[in-house]
């Protein structure tokens, strides 16, 4: 489980640098704070009866992305768990469950932000009209 969560370092770190809020259980936000992350906002577990809870901030719209990795196969880490997932999914947030896609997605994240900040467009669309007028006006001054 703490591999995972060393393994994910590096795209928090690019998540705070975009200017994101996180928030973590206790075991993550121990971490995470011992790493420097001292934004970080710690919630309580879904069967903790305490505030601020991750089901609460998730039924009322207060976060923008789950990622909630499976890490391991004791009944209360189950529990928890899928009681994180099954929230996010009825709320219609997104979840992210797997390390690998959570990394990959804060650094496409990333990558556009700092393709923005930096003036540059991230997608750049134009109709099929729009190419070949191009090439026709640069044929033309020939």
């Amino acid at each position: 489980p703490n591999a995972q969560k060393m393994e994910f370092l590096h795209a928090a770190r690019l998540l705070v640098d975009m200017g994101y809020q996180l928030y973590a259980t206790k075991n993550t936000h121990e971490l995470l704070k011992q790493q420097g992350f001292d934004t970080c906002i710690m919630v309580y577990k879904p069967l903790v009866k305490r505030e601020p809870n991750v089901l609460t901030m998730l039924q009322t719209g207060k976060l923008d992305l789950v990622i909630d990795v499976p890490s391991s196969m004791d009944s209360q880490a189950l529990t928890d768990g899928f009681e994180v997932r099954r929230a996010a999914v009825d709320s219609a947030t997104p979840l992210i469950s797997d390390i690998k896609t959570a990394t990959l997605t804060a650094q496409a994240l990333h990558r556009k932000w700092s393709r923005e900040k930096s003036g540059r467009v991230f997608w750049s669309f134009n109709t099929w009209q729009e190419y070949t007028e191009v090439r026709e006006a640069g044929l033309n001054q020939v």
